[in-house]
């Protein structure tokens, strides 16, 4: 008999997944008390002072959540990262309880990137998992009924894991949906570099050698290349192959040349979202 609590499509995220609250600045205060017009003020002065965090809002089964990166504002949203602006969320939740809670620049992308993404099955039961999630230098976040975890690049930096045996879904922004942006930063970061850098004979030398731990390397094959600069992946190649073969790649290939990752010429692309899911940097 099929498994009713396996969703027959894609689940999408439709509630506020927990966000970690050392950070605090106020928690669950009602509108009754804090009024919109103070929070609005409250929050236009940290906007001005560079905050970086998010800010809920909750009426029975109604919330929306408004994220900030270094003082501007990404955006709202709400069940399935369906778009809301204030205006809507002040009508629409005139008796809310509202949180607003400071974050990393990389939790607040995290964030921001799944929050409209379609959520996958864990390749395994947890704890099992967790090894596969590490060399897939997995970048998301893992929901298991209310327990949710944030991993960045392969580690995991905050929440709640799932319980021994439990599954997950799992919520990332470098999934097939997403394979075109991911292709054209990693085409962007390695033309930077071999601007710089002239990659492709040792690049060679280094695909060469993980091939046996990255298949889609392997010269031979042809899956993924790297010629005068230019990077193409064969479409057949899966995202989450792909992903971190390049980055064990192109820190294999920055120690062979003795290379700092801090002195490349690629201040631009560490603004963009997929920079903290490549796994360059430790989190």
């Amino acid at each position: 008999m099929p498994d009713s609590t396996v969703p027959t499509a894609p689940p999408k995220l439709t509630h506020p997944v927990p966000i970690p609250q050392d950070a605090a600045v106020y928690s669950a205060l009602s509108t009754d008390h804090y009024p919109w017009t103070e929070v609005t003020a409250d929050l236009a002065l940290r906007q001005g002072q560079g905050f970086t965090g998010a800010f809920d809002a909750w009426q029975g089964p109604r919330w929306a959540r408004f994220l900030w990166h270094q003082g501007s504002l990404l955006g709202g949203y709400t069940h399935a990262g369906q778009a809301v602006n204030w205006a809507t969320v002040m009508q629409g939740l005139p008796r809310a309880r509202v949180s607003l809670t400071e974050l990393s620049a990389r939790m607040v992308d995290l964030l921001w990137t799944t929050r409209d993404v379609d959520g996958r099955p864990a390749p395994a039961a947890w704890p099992a998992a967790r090894p596969v999630l590490e060399a897939q230098h997995y970048h998301g976040l893992m929901l298991s009924g209310a327990a949710c975890s944030y991993w960045l690049a392969g580690r995991h930096v905050s929440g709640d894991l799932p319980a021994e045996g439990a599954g997950a879904w799992l919520f990332a922004p470098n999934s097939e949906a997403n394979r075109a942006g991911l292709l054209r930063f990693w085409q962007d970061l390695l033309a930077a570099t071999h601007g710089a850098h002239p990659l492709d004979a040792t690049w060679q030398e280094v695909t060469v050698r993980l091939a046996e731990q990255h298949p889609c390397l392997d010269p031979f094959a042809q899956d993924v290349t790297l010629q005068g600069g230019h990077l193409t992946v064969q479409d057949d190649v899966p995202v989450e192959e792909f992903r971190p073969a390049l980055s064990a790649a192109l820190r294999g290939v920055l120690a062979r040349l003795g290379v700092r990752l801090v002195d490349l010429p690629i201040t631009n692309l560490r603004d963009r979202p997929e920079w903290a899911a490549a796994g360059l940097e430790t989190p």
